[in-house]
């Protein structure tokens, strides 16, 4: 690679997330990453053990960006259960389409889980990492059981839909603090 930028792990997956974005999961082939990159087989074979190595890292650098890191820097401040889950709610619906960690790569990556049985794993996997953290949430606003696991599934449901709804910004919901109100909130006279 004489006279060019010293290709990267990180850059076959963007390439690849790009593909994704651009064609759907069925373009991610070798053959074509290498011709959208202009280097050879041996290069990609260099980072990567084969083509399902490849994807693995993708839906890992996706789950990292956009569920553990996002939830790691929710939960760092010492906020409330309510500020805590806004503030995930505001990062899901504030993402600018066009970033491979980004809502479009979310909206790919539950496309591509319903073909590809690994990366439907590792998507459930993201998934219930994000319904525990809302659970614990719940829990923490004096919600228990299964009335606790009920709401996180809808708060964690309304969170994909806004993740689709991200790339419209007409369609994203502007009373986010009143949802989250709703399903943390004790009913008037009641204990939880």
């Amino acid at each position: 690679m004489s006279g060019k930028q010293r290709m990267t792990r990180e850059r076959w997956i963007a390439t690849a997330f790009e593909l994704l974005l651009l064609e759907g999961p069925k373009v991610i082939r070798v053959d074509r990453l290498c011709t959208e990159l202009t280097l050879t087989k041996g290069s990609f074979y260099w980072h990567f053990k084969d083509l399902a190595a490849l994807k693995s890292a993708m839906v890992s650098h996706w789950r990292q960006v956009t569920r553990s890191e996002l939830i790691s820097s929710a939960t760092a401040d010492g906020q409330s259960p309510r500020d805590l889950v806004l503030k995930l709610f505001e990062a899901a619906s504030l993402r600018q389409p066009g970033d491979h960690a980004a809502t479009m790569a979310s909206i790919a990556i539950r496309h591509w889980a319903g073909a590809d049985p690994a990366v439907r794993r590792d998507l459930a996997d993201a998934d219930n990492e994000r319904l525990a953290f809302l659970t614990t949430q719940i829990r923490a606003a004096g919600w228990s059981g299964a009335e606790a696991r009920s709401r996180a599934s809808f708060l964690n449901a309304a969170l994909i839909g806004l993740e689709q709804l991200a790339g419209e910004p007409a369609q994203t919901p502007t009373n986010l603090s009143g949802v989250i109100d709703a399903m943390l909130a004790p009913k008037a006279g009641s204990q939880a």
